[in-house]
């Protein structure tokens, strides 16, 4: 099948680096219709640059139309239950690998693509992008031949795109390894000149986030944990005083303002007597003994004198009052922080 203008069309995987932009541009400059699409996460720390088109932007100059796909809800089972398990962080790559490209291979029949697209790299990242794995992948995500990796196919077999001459082996590459210098010497020869720099990766490698989701997934049951939960773990200082009982206190204004859109469910808490003061959003409250535990973290937080006794405002959907108490110790706290 082709397209209404007699051109093959693929579908390429991109996000916001480099490699899969310039996969992309690769298969486009040989005739190919090539269709972005873009899955993000709401957890994810660039969610607003997905959201907001800022990725869209990176694709426009090479003239890549890109579909930017929420999959937060659909991919917490898998991030929950990883069958090839996690990586150095709660990264389950190569189950992460398989949904995308599954997921990918669903718009194929839509809109008449023959083949998928992707900005992978041999020997780029140690779990997911080795040689057996990559086999591994194209085997069981029932999608072998259909995954053309340009930046690599010269050390991989050939696909079908190749085999069926829609793309020409000779114009793809041969790069290998986590050094990024062929690839920004190739977006200099494409003239491909807005792109992010290579830098953090995905935030489920990120030690901070991925310590508070371990905490996270070992004290709450799976059906509790939400979207909403994993893009909490993001903000504030994080305590978890109790197993049930999580404490999340707003770093600065920033922070404060935007746990404001998490005080359904769950109590908040600030000073009654000063302004300066964060904004504490808590989850597990079983009794005044928590609410107490809260009301400190919250006291030890506010500006000034970390003896004097605070009054401190506590609100849940069901219940509304004043406390007043004393900062909790730095001891303490640092046994509860994660």
């Amino acid at each position: 099948m082709k397209s209404s203008h007699g051109k093959i069309k693929a579908i390429a995987l991109m996000s916001t680096g480099l490699d899969s932009l310039l996969a992309a541009k690769i298969v486009k400059d040989q005739g190919i219709d090539v269709q972005g699409v873009c899955f993000f996460f709401q957890f994810d720390q660039l969610a607003e640059k997905y959201q907001s088109g800022a990725i869209k932007n990176l694709a426009r100059p090479v003239g890549i139309p890109l579909n930017v796909v929420d999959i937060s809800e659909d991919f917490l089972s898998v991030l929950l239950q990883p069958q090839h398990g996690y990586g150095s962080g709660i990264n389950p790559c190569i189950d992460c690998h398989l949904f995308m490209l599954q997921r990918a291979a669903k718009m194929m029949g839509p809109i008449g693509a023959r083949f998928l697209v992707t900005g992978e790299v041999v020997g780029q990242r140690p779990m997911s992008q080795n040689k057996p794995t990559l086999f591994h992948i194209d085997k069981i995500s029932g999608l072998k031949g259909l995954i053309l990796r340009p930046l690599s196919a010269k050390l991989m077999p050939p696909t079908l795109a190749e085999e069926k001459g829609w793309v020409d082996r000779e114009k793809l590459y041969e790069i290998s390894g986590r050094s990024r210098t062929q690839q920004m010497d190739l977006a200099r020869r494409l003239d491909i000149t807005q792109y992010n720099a290579p830098a953090g990766g995905c935030i489920l490698t990120e030690p901070n986030f991925s310590r508070r989701a371990r905490t996270l997934f070992a004290h709450r049951s799976m059906r509790e944990i939400t979207v909403e939960e994993l893009k909490l773990l993001r903000l504030g200082r994080q305590f978890w005083p109790r197993p049930h009982l999580q404490v999340v206190v707003g770093r600065d204004e920033k922070d404060n303002l935007a746990l404001e859109s998490f005080r359904e469910g769950r109590w908040v808490l600030s000073a009654a007597d000063t302004k300066k003061s964060p904004l504490v959003v808590a989850k597990g409250v079983r009794n005044k003994h928590d609410l107490k535990i809260i009301a400190q973290i919250t006291a030890r937080y506010c500006t000034g004198d970390k003896t004097t006794q605070r009054k401190i405002h506590y609100k849940s959907d069901k219940e509304e009052g004043d406390i007043t108490v004393r900062p909790i110790s730095e001891t303490m706290i640092e046994k509860w922080r994660v």
